[in-house]
């Protein structure tokens, strides 16, 4: 999609003067009560409003029939389809902005003498708040316009707090996982953390305040359990009905299983580490440290004496995991780490020290052989759970080993095991990123839920975790491999994804690469996830304003002016250059080791660089950097 330099401005009753190539000034016309009124074929639109707490909100609409919406500041209007021709317009205005829609057109009436409006592609290469962002590095192009399809096509539409949930019982935090099906209620289990993880990585400060209402929401529904076990519930409905406790059966009736007895609690601790890395907000996470702590309690329950977490379904809700599941245990013990570094920011020692023993135990039993274990001496692989009678049920997961590698909780022997295991399976694991297990044709019918083998392939949520490990791989080969093949079938389904993507394989063989719910929230999300967090290395901290880890292909710059973010970056023949450009001081954690030739990263170590408003660091690096993308192993 190329830059837009529209011939003339947004038709309006005001009147235009261009500023720039993409800039348009509009004044009112005279009148007791000054006002602009702008006039657009139907398309989608996404409103702006402060609430009176000033929390930045977001009205989407998707321009398909009556609506009457009323926001502030700023307004887009987008062309229907992703590769129009036609620009997208940011309106920008110092007051009240009113959208009137009736499925042919749009009337947007700004109250305010002036305003400012801006063309952008049909999907802006830019955040919500109007910060754009630049990725000049090989295949950039592709990567950006597949970033801004799924933003603008997905995750900002899913926010409905203030449209259609706007009279449900629990609105603030009320993000919806599909906009084309059934499932219209919120997902705190499994989905907040995707739908949180693609938001950090925006990093606009309104999709920040969206996470903030999302992470309340989940502390709340915890707090509120009826049986004061602080579990994070399955979903919320429309009607305010919460789902706490959901067991499915297998498909033979023989077994079942809890529904993500675990999984929020455990997210919740990652997200909030997010959320006050990102923010530095220390009375935000004073206020809410017991309620965290509340959520690892019911994690904390379901350990037994031997470290061992009895976590039932984990992520996987068409796999019936009555057991100790070691993806579960991996994760629980990292987020128990999360926790403690919390807690040690508010200077709670005895707490902190307390969740880094019983993430030392959880990683203890998981490295620990069977029977009591989760590793398999025989296959030399880590095994998917263990059920209630002590069977072993594996069909070699792709997270349940390379997690506890990344996370430390693997000895060296096991950790060698696992590298040699997934480049033995790795066609099957990156037939689409990512396939969960090597073996799905092999899951038998006591172990498939009774909805179907739906879930038994690929999604987003393995990707996420599937990346980080090509990243601690300092693969950014494989990541971009990835990225690329999720932005190709973006870009083919008009940046529209399903659910549980590639099933056209064991189970369902119609011919129909997804199944499950339609325009799902799942890859979009990740993506972004992955693309900022994992490929172009800009990261939270809790020791810095941001880490910088980039694991590109490549020469080139990339320029992001999102709020978290306001940098430049640059590799060369010369190295890398690293410039600030937000109005204040900061301070980089810098990780450079991914772009050193092979078995030279000891030559850039990791440092940490101050610069002032517009100061630039550069470092030289090994002669051959950044030419591969696959330069190390961790």
């Amino acid at each position: 999609m190329p830059l837009i330099a529209p011939d003339r401005a947004l038709p309006s009753d005001g009147t235009s003067t261009r500023v720039d190539a993409r800039t348009f000034s509009v004044a009112a016309a005279g009148g007791r009560e000054p006002r602009i009124r702008f006039e657009a074929p139907a398309g989608p639109t996404v409103l702006l409003a402060r609430d009176e707490t000033g929390g930045r909100r977001l009205l989407p609409d998707d321009g398909s029939g009556t609506v009457d919406l009323a926001g502030s500041g700023a307004c887009w209007l987008l062309p229907p389809h992703p590769g129009s021709a036609e620009p997208a317009w940011h309106v920008v205005a110092d007051g009240v902005i009113e959208l009137h829609g009736d499925g042919t057109g749009r009337t947007l009436t700004v109250h305010s003498g002036t305003a400012t409006v801006v063309a952008h592609r049909a999907r802006p290469h830019a955040d919500v708040d109007g910060a754009p962002f630049t990725i000049g590095f090989p295949g950039g192009d592709t990567l950006s316009d597949a970033l801004a399809g799924f933003y603008w096509g997905t995750v900002l539409p899913c926010v409905v707090e203030r449209t259609t949930a706007a009279a449900y019982p629990d609105p603030d935090g009320y993000v919806i996982s599909t906009l084309a099906d059934k499932y219209v209620g919120t997902y705190p289990d499994v989905d907040h953390e995707f739908q949180i993880k693609g938001r950090i990585a925006w990093g606009s400060d309104t999709d920040l305040d969206v996470v903030r209402r999302m992470l309340d929401l989940q502390l709340r529904l915890m707090r509120e359990d009826p049986q004061q076990l602080w579990r994070d519930p399955c979903a919320v409905q429309p009607d305010g009905d919460r789902e706490y406790h959901v067991r499915r059966n297998s498909l033979d009736g023989s077994r079942n299983a809890v529904m993500f007895l675990v999984t929020g609690n455990v997210e919740v601790l990652e997200s909030a580490w997010l959320y006050f890395a990102r923010t530095k907000d220390t009375t935000w996470l004073r206020e809410r440290i017991e309620d965290l702590e509340g959520a690892a309690s019911c994690v904390v329950d379901c350990m037994d004496r031997q470290g061992r977490l009895w976590s039932d379904v984990y992520y996987e809700d068409q796999v019936i995991k009555d057991g100790r599941e070691t993806m579960a245990a991996s994760l629980a013990a990292h987020s128990f780490g999360l926790l403690a570094a919390l807690e040690d920011v508010l200077g709670r020692g005895e707490q902190a020290a307390e969740y880094r023993e019983s993430a030392r135990r959880l990683g203890a039993a998981v490295r620990a052989p069977l029977p009591a274990g989760h590793w398999d001496g025989a296959g030399n692989r880590f095994v998917d759970w263990v059920d209630r009678s002590g069977h072993v049920h594996d069909h070699i997961h792709l997270l349940a080993n390379v997690l506890p590698a990344m996370f430390g909780h693997a000895d060296a022997g096991q950790t060698e095991h696992v590298l040699a295991l997934v480049d033995r399976e790795l066609d099957e694991f990156q037939r689409f990123p990512t396939f969960l297990a090597a073996r799905v044709q092999d899951y038998r019918d006591d172990e498939i839920g009774d909805g179907g083998p739906y879930d038994l392939c690929a999604a987003g949520r393995y990707w996420c975790w599937d990346a980080a490990f090509w990243s601690w791989r300092r693969d950014g080969a494989m990541l971009r491999r990835q990225l690329e093949t999720v932005a190709a079938q973006g870009a083919a389904d008009d940046y529209v994804m399903g659910e549980r993507y590639d099933m056209n394989h064991v189970y369902y063989t119609d011919g129909t690469n997804w199944h499950g719910a339609a325009h799902y929230y799942e890859y979009p999300c990740v993506y972004a996830w992955v693309l900022f967090h994992e490929y172009l290395g800009v990261r939270p901290s809790l020791t810095a304003d941001l880490r910088i880890a980039p694991r590109v292909v490549g020469h080139g710059t990339v320029t992001l002016g999102q709020r978290a973010y306001e940098l430049t970056y640059r590799i060369g023949e010369d190295g890398f250059q690293l410039v600030n450009e937000a109005a204040s001081a900061r301070t980089f954690e810098l990780d450079l080791s991914a772009l050193a030739p092979s078995g030279t990263a000891d030559a850039v170590p990791p440092r940490t660089v101050a610069l002032g408003p517009g100061e630039a660091v550069r470092i030289a690096l090994p002669a051959g950097a950044a030419s591969s993308g696959a330069e190390g192993r961790a």
